[in-house]
């Protein structure tokens, strides 16, 4: 939201959706002018009440989202219980016995737990589910989802939902050399030209950063993410 208001102040009318309280009066939460608009609302797939509740917002012309990487990663190498899913449906999880042996075995920083994985799991399955929900439901002219490109996400899109779209590949040091290189994936149902060059950038912001530096995305890729949207034959203002 932050990257909209700086370079198209007004153009859109913007909703955000999260789970936390947020006191949209207080000038620095930023809900603060209004064409902006915050939503308290549980984006789960298990949320039988999902759709009704979005249906009284207004019809949405786009869709960005971000659903939570963690459960998808592959960063944690034989801590990681999602593996893969075949194009029969087979899926490939680890279960509570293997995270008994693993830790036996694992060196003590990579210690991983079976409860705090499958709760991880089942969160990433259940918003993800939401994303997709959303997007067929509504079926926006534009939609954008981003995940790491190592995330296991775009894999169970597309063998477990047939949920296909441009996988656009770029950089956030590409975009801003205080961040990481992070190769990341802006899926869409439009092609998206992103800046692909492999700059050097700030390892620091993902090893040190808090949860929300980790997470945040390059202020200038926002801003050609949606400069490309707005000039795409799929978007009309």
């Amino acid at each position: 939201m932050k990257a909209i208001k700086k370079y198209f102040n007004g153009q859109f009318e913007v909703h955000c959706f999260g789970i936390n309280d947020i006191d949209v009066q207080n000038p620095k939460s930023g809900f603060d002018f209004k064409k902006y608009f915050y939503h308290k609302i549980d984006l789960s797939i298990i949320n039988f009440n999902l759709i009704s509740l979005l249906e009284k917002i207004p019809k949405p012309d786009i869709i960005l989202a971000s659903p939570p990487c963690e459960s998808w990663s592959g960063a944690d190498c034989g801590g990681k219980m999602f593996r893969t899913i075949n194009y029969k449906g087979d899926w490939h999880v680890k279960n509570a016995k293997y995270y008994d042996e693993y830790l036996k075995k694992c060196h003590p920083v990579k210690r991983r737990y079976f409860l705090q994985k499958e709760a991880s799991r089942i969160l990433g399955e259940a918003t993800n589910g939401a994303v997709l929900k959303i997007i067929q439901y509504f079926k926006p002219k534009i939609w954008v989802i981003e995940n790491p490109q190592t995330s296991k996400i775009w894999e169970y899109q597309k063998k477990h939902w047939n949920f296909e779209g441009f996988e656009n590949l770029t950089y956030y040091s590409a975009y801003d050399n205080s961040f990481s290189l992070k190769p990341t994936i802006f899926k869409s149902n439009i092609k998206l030209i992103l800046k692909s060059q492999r700059i050097k950038g700030n390892n620091n912001h993902m090893a040190k950063g808090s949860y929300n530096t980790r997470s945040s995305i390059p202020s200038e890729l926002i801003k050609d993410v949606i400069e490309q949207i707005l000039v795409s034959n799929k978007f009309e203002k």
